[in-house]
């Protein structure tokens, strides 16, 4: 059989998208002290949004150098644990719920923590 130079990179392609799909979320990376960043891990922001009646969605995307040329955002090849917290004053003196979610390298560092309640 035989198989042209577009097909072979063609299905190779095709697997490659279907493996990232299939581990999304899965990365076996373990990091061993919390990471630190020159800059700013949160440059493009948190944002929530999809508001119900028992809660909302925290978004962001960890990326210190949102611009960089490897497209990971100067992030490592690794998951990283964000921790949230939602409080009812401005000081966050009064937190009211809190969690931790994983930005994994595999949904490009981006989080998306449902908070209930």
């Amino acid at each position: 059989m035989d198989i042209s130079r577009r097909r072979l990179i063609g299905a190779a392609g095709v697997t490659g998208a279907a493996l990232g799909l299939f581990s999304a979320g899965l990365s076996s990376g373990t990091a061993w002290a919390a990471p630190r960043y020159q800059d700013d891990p949160y440059r493009l922001g948190v944002a929530s949004g999809d508001p119900a009646a028992d809660g909302f969605v925290l978004w962001t995307r960890l990326a210190p150098d949102p611009l960089a040329v490897d497209s990971r955002g100067g992030m490592p090849e690794r998951k990283v644990a964000v921790e949230w917290q939602v409080a009812s004053d401005e000081r966050f003196r009064q937190v009211v719920r809190h969690g931790r979610a994983w930005a994994v390298p595999e949904l490009a560092h981006s989080v998306h923590a449902e908070v209930h309640g």
